[in-house]
C-alpha cells in the first residue's frame, strides 16, 4: 500500500481521485492549500500530487519547497496549465511527471503507479544490474544509497535526475539519443522529447564543473571529460 499526498483545492478532484486511488488500494491524505502540504509532508510519504494553483501559495514554489524536504518523493502536477512551457518550466523544477486538467482519473492513477514501480525497483535493476557505486573523475554516486557526491559536497538531486545521472556513468562512452534517454527513464511515453532538455541542464547547474556533458551534434549526448559544456 502506497501512501499518496493530494494536494488540491479543489473538492471535486479530491473526492474523484481520492476514490480512484482508494480503489487502487493507496492510502491517501489530502491537502488543500502549500501550508498544509508542507506541514503534511512526511517520510512515510511514498508519491505527492500538486496542483499548481492553490489559494496561499504558487505551486512551483510548494514544488521548489517539497524538493528542499524531500529530494526523493516523485512529485505529480496536476495542473489546468496544459502549455509546453508550463510543462517544461515543471519538470525542470523537479517534477517527475506532469498531467493536464480536466484529466482522466484512471490515466493518473497509472501515472502514479508507474511512478511507484520505478521508485521500489532496486537501481542496480533499473539498467540490467551494474555496480551500487559509480565514479566519473570527482562525482561519486552511491546507487543504493541515492545519493550523489561532487567533490565530497552532497548534491540533492530528484529522483529522474538521479536516475539520467546514473544511466550516463553506466555508460561513459555511449552516445545517447534523446528516443533512447526516453526510452530508459521515462518508458509510460508520458513526454516530450525536451524534457531530456530540461533534466540535462539541470544536472549540469547542480553538478557545474564536475560534469560535462557534450552534445554529439545530430546524435545525442554522452559524457566527457573537463569544464561543463
Amino acid at each position: 500500500m502506497a501512501r499518496v499526498l493530494l494536494i488540491d483545492d479543489d473538492e471535486d478532484v479530491q473526492a474523484v481521485l481520492g476514490q480512484y486511488l482508494a480503489h487502487d488500494g493507496h492510502a491517501v491524505s489530502s491537502a488543500r492549500t502549500g501550508q498544509e502540504a508542507l506541514t503534511g509532508i512526511a517520510d512515510g510519504t511514498d508519491v505527492a500530487l500538486l496542483d499548481l494553483t492553490l489559494p496561499d501559495l504558487d505551486g512551483l514554489e510548494i514544488l521548489r519547497r517539497l524538493r528542499s524536504i524531500r529530494s526523493d518523493l516523485p512529485v505529480l502536477i496536476l495542473s489546468a496549465r496544459g502549455e509546453e512551457a508550463d510543462r517544461l518550466l515543471g519538470l525542470g523544477l523537479g517534477a517527475d511527471d506532469y498531467v493536464v486538467k480536466p484529466f482522466s482519473p484512471r490515466e493518473v492513477c497509472l501515472r502514479v503507479a508507474a511512478l511507484l514501480r520505478r521508485q521500489k525497483t532496486p537501481p542496480a535493476e533499473r539498467d540490467g544490474g551494474s555496480p551500487a557505486a559509480l565514479r566519473w573523475f570527482d562525482i561519486e554516486v552511491r546507487v543504493e544509497e541515492h545519493r550523489v557526491l561532487a567533490e565530497g559536497q552532497e548534491v540533492s538531486l530528484t529522483p529522474r535526475e538521479f536516475d539520467l545521472l546514473v544511466l550516463l556513468l553506466r555508460h561513459p562512452q555511449r552516445v545517447f539519443s534523446r528516443q533512447s534517454i526516453l526510452a530508459a527513464l521515462w518508458p509510460e511515453g508520458y513526454v516530450s522529447q525536451h524534457v531530456v532538455d530540461v533534466h540535462l541542464g539541470s544536472l549540469r547547474r547542480k553538478l557545474g564543473g564536475s560534469l560535462r556533458i557534450a552534445n554529439i551534434r545530430g546524435v545525442g549526448f554522452r559524457l566527457a571529460p573537463g569544464e561543463p559544456g
